[in-house]
Order: structure tokens, then sequence, then C-alpha cells
């Protein structure tokens, strides 16, 4: 989760794509907040890992929020997960 706000974008996209596997309780308030990064990627990367959890509510919910997202990929995405 620490890597989730290193610098390089590619590394908090990896951090977030290796949250997709952890215990949901865990990974999803720290992918809900990396719904608010700066880089497309890394949103695109926390909303894939999102549906993976998309069985909890919290899940469900952040994936909501990115449906209204700048980037068309990162909507579309958070949409078919809903």
């Amino acid at each position: 989760m620490a890597a989730l706000s290193e610098q390089a974008w590619q590394v908090r996209a990896g951090a977030a794509t290796a949250l997709s596997v952890i215990d949901p309780e865990v990974a999803v308030p720290s992918l809900a907040k990396a719904l608010s990064d700066a880089n497309a990627d890394v949103r695109k990367a926390a909303v894939l890992a999102l549906t993976r959890h998309r069985v909890t509510e919290e899940a469900r919910a952040a994936l909501a929020t990115a449906t209204s997202d700048a980037d068309a990929d990162v909507r579309a995405y958070a949409a078919r997960a809903l």
C-alpha cells in the first residue's frame, strides 16, 4: 500500500493491481483513495482492482464514483463493473 504514494505512476498502477488479490477490507479503502490519483492509468488500475472486490458495498460505492471520472476508459471500466 505504501507504493500507492510513490512518485512514478507505473509503480502506483502496479500497486493498485496488486491490491486486487488481497483482503477487500484492507484493499478497498486504498483503492478508493487511488481513484483520485492525477494519472488516469493509476485510476484505471484501481477500478480494475475494485472489480475483483465488487461483492463489497464499499467497492461498489467507489466504482460508482469512478463512473464520473474525467477519463473515458476509467468511466467505462467502472460502468461495466457495476
